[in-house]
């Protein structure tokens, strides 16, 4: 089966989405520090748990994100064009990214 997101303009193969999540999972692998734990420790050289751990964290994040300083650190990122249409722009793009973070629950 193919999935599908209602942001995405194409259909991702099921062996590209399997490779963007083995993408994923190595990426936050590198973030969690685990490869840096001593020898031994039960997490080293493990991927348990770490979807979990994630999926705790970014939740919170995502709730207490302060949308307003989210959108002015946007803002300045876009900037570099002085288009005068960077507020807006920025909002829009803000609300793709959460539609694509947040699935159903956006």
């Amino acid at each position: 089966m193919v999935k599908t997101h209602r942001y995405l303009h194409h259909q991702m193969k099921p062996h590209q989405l399997d490779l963007q999540r083995t993408t994923m999972m190595e990426a936050l692998y590198v973030k969690s520090g685990r490869a840096a734990l001593p020898k031994g420790h039960p997490l080293r050289s493990t991927y348990t748990g770490l979807w979990q751990e994630f999926c705790q964290d970014i939740g919170p994040n995502f709730r207490d994100a302060d949308y307003e300083q989210l959108h002015i650190d946007v803002c300045e990122a876009m900037d570099d064009t002085g288009s005068i249409m960077t507020p807006k722009q920025a909002h829009q793009a803000i609300a793709i990214c959460r539609g694509y973070l947040l699935g159903k629950w956006a």
